[in-house]
């Protein structure tokens, strides 16, 4: 590698660590801005078809002169060049016949072919016309042979010439090529990968050197063809299936069309299709005056079909309502099928009655296949013909669904027979058409409707439209009936709707969808720029979606913003990228990932996730009632990452295992069916890696040498793997927002009554009056089908509330209810399966009573008490005089850490109580109370009180679970009360309780409490999923073995104190963010709200007397304790005479996504439901930063969007504005008005000097900050785009990386190295800032460009930034005069008019809102930066 380059930056220099500003990112973009010209939604003017008509007349002047014998220099890169040599007239050659007599010699060739398939009576008209013709059409039926016999007649016909041959046939599947192979092969009794072979990807059979018929997929023969640039290596081209119209069809269509006259005029074409335009076509590939010949091959039906039209059936009583016009399934659609069923049942009943068939056999060979456009509709079909059966118990259905989702169990039983008695209805989509033929099909019921999936090449946001089905489409459908006996079929549409209003042919691929891929092959083709080459295809694109998708694949770098150094709005010159994604058959941003996951080292990882984003239905999707489990197991896959992606390359993994264990094949169903995994799409994908694999390595992109460099351990790859697919899929960028609202934090925890809102969830329309109390082990039961143990569950209300508050108790220290399913951040599991509970069902049923006779039930078994005709449940509170709780006058209090799980969950034992816990335990020891043996185990059961050896002393205990026994010797799980640890216990070893002990202890509260670190937050660098890491525990660990340990309290919040712990070395929440193990942390509202109490109470502290002290802070802890869960026994079920619906549960964490694209910021945004990401909660809530959302596709309906395949970034502050920096073709980082900090960033594709307007608006970008971005980050960001740029550039412009595994070990350990760096700062907060013009690309003239070593072949070029300027000094006293004003009021107890706090650009609306704004992190920070020190 050049060393003048390598040496471009100086990585070997250590930075000086610096803390840095910190970048907010705003959900809400348009919060605080008003809408002007520049922020409305973007309308650009559709540039449709008008490029054609002078494209194709001079395509027709040229091949007029190529026929008359013309010729040109094929080495041109224009039309206009390739017309220029006018004057070179060229004799046209003939072919050379050449002969190949050793061959024949070498196979056997059995010239019998089957003369029962149609298409043999053809045989002979097709060869003549294949002789005749350089293109011929070959329009045969679905059967008639003509994939497997065409090619052979022809291979015949060369042998009885002895002349050289050699036939490739194409096919859309990859499942088509290789069975057909096989089947020919098996038919001539050839070995395979001899004379006829198949070519998949690049998966092929033997060296092909020897193969005269090959069968391959579209895409095998499209990239040969755009390679080789001529069609001559082969003698016959058979283009199969050509109705089906994709894009790879159409644009080798094209290819063939092209090189036939350019160069390769004896060349043999054949088009064969069951369902072909032979008028477009013939008109398409006309020669001359000529038309290609049409050859029909048809064969007769063997049992009689009938069609039948809405209008038709006079008899049927439909609704008197008009043909709808619009598509979609009205009010009466499904009804309307349901009497159709009706009649076919009563129609074979009364053949049964005159003897014509038996009803039974009928039914039996009667099946019914009803066409639906999606699978909600089969879903909501189901629904109806299910209400019927119960209706009517003779009116017997079995139901089977067919759909792509399906796993391959559920397709199996489209084939089986229905049950004895039943008739089988299928309710399938357009996958029956042609995948999928069921024998025993008498009935179509066809809709005639399908879903077609359309992409706007300006937003590339695509769109699943609902439309009437194809003529072409119903016929293939049609042709489902009749295999056993005569068939009917009946569409749903009228016949004049049918016949004049629906289309003929549906649409083809090339103007509904992503035009990437051709535009690629149209670069790689060299014969003009991309939309001269399309205009010559069958069916061409508008220009704005040609002009729209060079903008996209500028966008992902696989074309240069310019031609040959100028700038092109239609073109740009293919980029090394652009070359290596059009060698994959992949979405191009899956072919970025990839090229992103050798750069970084996750090659392998990226591969998988490419492959496994490119198959369909990896899960099973079942029936609705399904679908919740089937989603979790996507839960279990994904573990805690948050990320559609990385479940995907779990799966993989798990299955990968199984197939190296060769696990047996039963054991690897049962394991399918376990996680609602789809075995087949499985196999699939693992053809796809492997596919993909031989492809990297072709291109030499491989993983580097094991060894050679540092390998990304697990917690780095989680990260890693989020950093490429944020740069893969750039700029599909969303953020995660509900905290738009400055109020926020209070309303949340306002609207679950104090409760915590990561483990609490609530139900609304309960009456106060139903007495809620009585009924909360029903409530819990509610939580069975998402499978939470109700004695997880706590359930209470709140007085005079229509609210049931559901809290589930967290036991991580219990082995059997640790989490199996992993989610992102504090909140609890239990809490996304509720919500998830209420998106599958809105309400839930509870039988109660009412309130006279619940009055009546209470006071008769004694259940509370009743007064002032208000009922009072029992309590069961502990008196706050015994809790062993911080006093809200002590800001520190010594004493021992006596447990620890994690630096969040810790217990600490008041010093003061040093002796009476002696005291206790010296009464534990004793004799008599030791001599209380466990007589019995079954006696000992969960949540009993006992003693339990704890070191060589009893202490008191609550058993949390029966262990396993070892040798039949039973064993416990307890938790000791007063010191909080957890042990395994043998029943040796245990002591029940004596009668007096329990009077005197078992009431007693524990004698220390629960405790976290306050004001910090795992770093989500250093630990995955918001776990501690592990050294920051064994910091915690080695200062509670210390002894005596003094805390800082915070808060106490639910009993649990957020604290600061003081040592010799410093505080040790500092000095885990020093070692980067924690990241400073907001506190939560109750939190801050708590300790803005005890600063006040500590304040006055030595004006009150002790008394009173001890008062005050008793009323303290009675306020702050919650109701807790009464778990009375319910009233009998035949007592409960009302039954009311619950609506919930609702967590109020509930979070919504925005678009950060400029074409996507007015709309609505929804996450897929299949989605890990579906239930969307605000996973950090003391966090005032919103985390980003990556998808991995969007689909546009109306103004709204729904995103795939989604991925949720790390909580890493400033993530998102991090990553759009680094993986953006360009940006503008602008400043404040004083230029003394960056307050927002506007990415894209950059703008046209001269008009300042930009090259992709649509795809504009704009993020402001909530975090400090520091110069250094700019430096640090650019050595890496740099760094990413030399790991592909070439100096030698050939078709391969030319950076050696040495050089890419030095570039990847500094992408490394700076990125660890990088996501690693602790970075400051700052204010938003919000304006009218943020996506106004800014005249940057005045700055001094910075130097582009690889000048406009740079896919990442280098980005610029203003340097700051000072700080004015008036302004920073102003700032600190507000800040002082701030303090001012902070006592004050009366009510005051609204204030606005300078530095963070917040209105403060009260004293109370005041007080907890000053607490907050970003307030503390803005304190810092202005220089402001409290007295």
């Amino acid at each position: 590698m050049d060393s003048d380059l390598m040496d471009f930056f100086d990585f070997s220099k250590q930075f000086s660590r610096a803390p840095a500003p910190k970048g907010y990112i705003t959900g809400d973009p348009t919060a605080f801005a008003t809408e002007t010209i520049d922020s409305k939604p973007i309308k650009r003017e559709l540039i449709g078809k008008d490029y054609v008509h002078e494209v194709v007349e001079k395509e027709k002047h040229l091949m007029k002169k190529l026929a008359d014998g013309y010729n040109t220099s094929k080495n041109r890169r224009t039309l206009d060049e390739l017309d220029s040599d006018d004057d070179e007239v060229l004799m046209k050659e003939l072919p050379s016949v050449r002969s190949d007599e050793e061959y024949y010699k070498k196979y056997r060739f059995d010239l019998n072919r089957n003369k029962n398939l149609p298409i043999y009576e053809q045989r002979e008209d097709i060869l003549a016309a294949i002789r005749e013709n350089p293109v011929v059409i070959l329009k045969g039926e679905t059967g008639c042979g003509k994939t497997t016999q065409v090619p052979q007649y022809i291979l015949d016909e060369a042998f009885k010439r002895r002349e050289f041959c050699n036939i490739v046939v194409t096919q859309p599947r990859r499942i088509a090529a290789i069975s057909i192979a096989n089947r020919v092969c098996h038919e001539r009794k050839w070995q395979p990968g001899t004379v006829c072979s198949y070519q998949v990807g690049l998966h092929r059979q033997s060296n092909l050197e020897d193969t005269r018929l090959l069968y391959c997929t579209t895409g095998v023969l499209l990239n040969n063809l755009v390679r080789v640039k001529t069609l001559t290596q082969y003698t016959h081209i058979i283009l199969d299936e050509v109705h089906e119209r994709d894009q790879d069809m159409d644009f080798l269509l094209l290819v063939v069309r092209r090189l036939l006259a350019l160069n390769s005029r004896h060349v043999k074409v054949i088009l064969m299709s069951a369902t072909i335009d032979t008028r477009e076509f013939s008109k398409y590939f006309a020669m001359s005056s000529s038309l290609p010949p049409v050859v029909t091959a048809s064969h007769g039906r063997k049992f009689p079909l009938v069609k039948f039209y809405r209008d038709q059936l006079k008899n049927i009583h439909w609704k008197d309502e008009p043909q709808r016009t619009t598509p979609g399934i009205g009010p009466e659609g499904y009804s309307d099928a349901i009497k159709l069923l009706l009649v076919i049942d009563n129609m074979e009943r009364k053949a049964d009655n005159q003897s014509q068939q038996s009803y039974e056999e009928a039914k039996r060979t009667g099946a019914v296949l009803i066409f639906l456009p999606g699978i909600h509709e089969i879903d909501t079909m189901a629904e109806h013909i299910g209400r019927i059966v119960d209706e009517n118990p003779n009116f017997k259905i079995s139901i089977v669904r067919c759909h792509s989702l399906m796993s391959p169990d559920s397709q199996e039983e489209v084939f089986l027979p229905p049950p004895l008695g039943h008739r089988k209805v299928i309710l399938t989509t357009n996958i029956s058409e042609s995948s999928i033929t069921v024998p025993d099909v008498s009935y179509v019921i066809d809709f005639c409707l399908t879903k077609v999936l359309h992409t706007d090449t300006a937003s590339n946001f695509s769109s699943l439209r609902l439309e009437w089905a194809s003529k072409v489409n119903c016929r293939q459908r049609a042709g489902r009936v009749g295999r056993l006996r005569s068939g009917r079929v009946y569409r749903m549409v009228t016949k004049d709707f049918y016949m004049n209003h629906m289309n003929e042919f549906g649409i083809p691929e090339m103007l509904r969808s992503p035009l990437q891929n051709s535009v690629l092959k149209a670069k790689e083709l060299e014969m003009g720029n991309p939309s001269e080459i399309l205009a010559l295809a069958m069916s061409p694109p508008n220009l704005s979606d040609i002009q729209n998708t060079v903008l996209l694949l500028k966008e992902v770098g696989a074309l240069y913003t310019t031609v040959d150094g100028v700038y092109e709005e239609l073109d740009g010159d293919l980029s090394f990228w652009g070359k290596i994604m059009s060698k994959f058959p992949l979405d191009v941003r899956l072919s970025r990932l990839i090229i992103l996951g050798y750069v970084f080292n996750c090659l392998d990882e990226a591969i998988v996730i490419a492959a496994g984003m490119t198959v369909r239905s990896l899960y099973v999707t079942g029936s609705r009632g399904q679908m919740n489990e089937a989603f979790w197991m996507h839960y279990i896959f994904a573990d805690g990452s948050g990320s559609d992606m990385i479940g995907i390359w779990r799966v993989y993994r798990i299955y990968l295992n199984m197939c190296q264990d060769r696990m047996l094949k039963e054991s690897a169903q049962q394991w399918a069916r376990r996680f609602n995994v789809n075995l087949r799409s499985l196999k699939e994908m693992h053809l796809m890696v492997q596919d993909l694999r031989q492809r990297c390595a072709s291109l030499n992109i491989q993983p580097l040498p094991y060894g050679a460099c540092h390998m990304w351990d697990d917690r780095e790859k989680s990260i890693i793997l989020k950093v490429i697919i944020a740069g893969a899929f750039y700029p599909n960028y969303f953020m995660r927002s509900n905290k738009a609202n400055a109020d926020y934090d209070r309303s949340l925890f306002q609207t679950i009554c104090g409760n915590d809102p990561c483990r609490t969830v609530y139900f609304t329309n309960f009456e106060p009056r139903y007495m809620g109390e009585l009924y909360t082990r029903r409530i819990k039961e509610l939580f069975l089908e998402a499978k939470i143990p109700p004695e997880n569950i706590d359930v209470t209300f709140q007085h005079g509330s229509e609210k049931v508050f559901v809290t589930f108790k967290p036991d991580d220290e219990d082995i059997d209810t640790t989490k199996v399913v992993q989610v992102p951040g504090r909140v609890m599991t239990e809490v996304y399966k509720a919500v998830r509970m209420r998106l599958e069902n809105q309400n839930r049923p509870l039988r109660v009573m009412d309130q006279n006779s619940a009055f009546k039930y209470v006071e008769q078994n004694r259940i509370g008490v009743i007064s002032d005709c208000t009922w009072v449940p029992p309590s069961n509170q502990w008196p706050v005089e015994l809790l062993t709780l911080p006093s809200v006058f002590d800001k520190t209090i010594f004493g021992l850490i006596t447990h620890v799980a994690n630096c969040g969950k810790f217990y600490f034992q008041p010093q003061a109580l040093a002796e009476r816990i002696a005291s206790m335990s010296e009464i534990f020891n004793r004799s008599l109370e030791l001599s209380c043996y466990v007589q019995n185990a079954k006696a000992v059961t969960k949540g009993l009180q006992l003693l339990a050896k704890r070191g060589n002393l009893y202490q008191r205990a609550v058993v949390l679970k029966v262990e396993t026994q070892i040798n039949g010797y039973p064993r416990f799980r307890v938790r000791f009360i007063d010191y909080g640890d957890v042990a395994v216990v043998p029943i040796d070893k245990l002591r029940l309780m004596s009668p007096q002990l329990k009077r005197d202890f078992e009431r007693l509260p524990p004698r220390m409490f629960e405790c976290r670190l306050a004001l910090v937050q795992p770093s989500s660098v250093a630990s995955s999923y918001n776990q501690w890491p592990q050294h920051a525990n064994e910091m915690l660990i080695s200062v509670a073995k210390s002894g005596r340990v003094e805390l800082e309290i915070y808060s106490l919040v639910n009993n649990v104190a957020a604290v600061l712990i003081h040592t010799r070395g410093g505080v040790l929440n500092d000095m885990l963010v020093d070692r980067q193990l924690a990241r400073r942390a907001d506190e939560d509202y109750m939190s801050r709200k708590d300790h803005d109490l005890r600063l006040r109470k500590q304040e006055t502290k030595r004006n009150v007397s002790i008394t009173d002290q001890r008062l005050i802070n008793e009323e303290y802890l009675r306020f702050a304790q919650l109701p807790k869960d009464t778990d009375l026994e319910p009233p009998p079920l035949n007592k409960c005479n009302l039954s009311i619906r619950l609506k919930g549960p609702y967590s109020p964490l509930e979070a919504s996504l925005n678009s950060l694209l400029r074409i996507g910021m007015y709309k609505s945004v929804y996450i897929d439901k299949e989605s890990v990401n579906s239930v969307l909660l605000d996973s950090d809530p003391q966090d005032r930063h919103d985390q980003m959302v990556v998808a991995a596709s969007v689909t546009e309906a109306f103004d709204n969007l729904t995103v795939r395949g989604t991925t949720l970034m790390p909580n890493i502050h400033g993530f998102g504005a991090l990553m759009a920096m680094l993986f953006c073709p360009t940006m503008q980082i602008k400043c404040n008005k004083d230029r003394t900090k960056y307050v927002s960033i506007l990415a894209g594709l950059g703008y046209n000097p001269d008009t300042m307007q930009p090259h992709f608006e649509e795809h504009d970008m704009v993020i402001n900050l909530d975090v400090a971005i520091l110069k250094d980050d700019i430096r640090i960001i650019n050595q890496m785009r740099y760094n990413i740029d030399s790991m592909f550039y070439n100096f030698d412009v050939n078709e391969m990386p030319s950076v050696g595994t040495e050089d890419r070990v030095v570039i990847f350990n500094q992408l490394r190295s700076l990125l660890i760096r990088l996501l690693g700062k602790d970075r400051s907060f700052i204010e938003r800032h919000v304006s009218n013009f943020e996506y106004l690309w800014e005249d940057m003239s005045d700055l001094e460009p910075p130097s582009e070593p690889y000048g406009k072949r740079a896919i990442f070029p280098m980005h610029s930034s203003y340097d700051f300027e000072s700080e004015n000094m008036g302004n920073l006293l102003s700032l600190q005069a507000n800040c002082k004003e701030l303090y001012s009021w902070r006592n004050f107890e009366g009510t005051m008019q609204p204030m606005k706090c300078r530095l963070c650009n917040d209105t403060l609306e009260s004293v109370a809102e005041l007080r907890l704004h000053l607490l907050t992190q970003l307030h503390r920070d803005r304190e810092k930066q202005v220089g402001w020190k409290q007295n």
